[in-house]
């Protein structure tokens, strides 16, 4: 018997998760958006994961742990840039009479 109204998904993973660490597809639900981005992050280093994979030439069977995914959503998040200091002109003393003497 199927439920009407299934519960809704929330961004909290489940306990097993984080022991085992996210798989790319519980990745792609948090985030909403496709595998091919989340492999792209990895590749790219902008997401550490471990790759469980038997074979390491065939297939990856990739592992983010929670800490790495926080890291990762901490970098992307949206917080405003910081503010640039604002750079002063230097007033510089021309000395046009070096000498002492006023050009008479």
């Amino acid at each position: 018997m199927r439920l009407a109204n299934p519960p809704a998904r929330t961004n909290l993973a489940p306990p097993e998760v984080a022991e085992a660490g996210f798989r790319v597809a519980d990745l792609c639900h948090r985030w909403k958006v496709g595998a091919a981005k989340v492999h792209g992050f990895l590749r790219r280093g902008e997401l550490v994961g471990i790759n469980l994979a038997a074979n390491l030439s065939g297939k990856p069977m990739w592992r983010v742990t929670r800490e790495s995914v926080d890291c990762f959503e901490r970098r992307r998040s949206s917080a405003p840039p910081p503010k640039a200091a604002r750079r002063r002109r230097r007033t510089v003393a021309i000395d046009f009479y070096p000498n002492g003497s006023d050009g008479k």
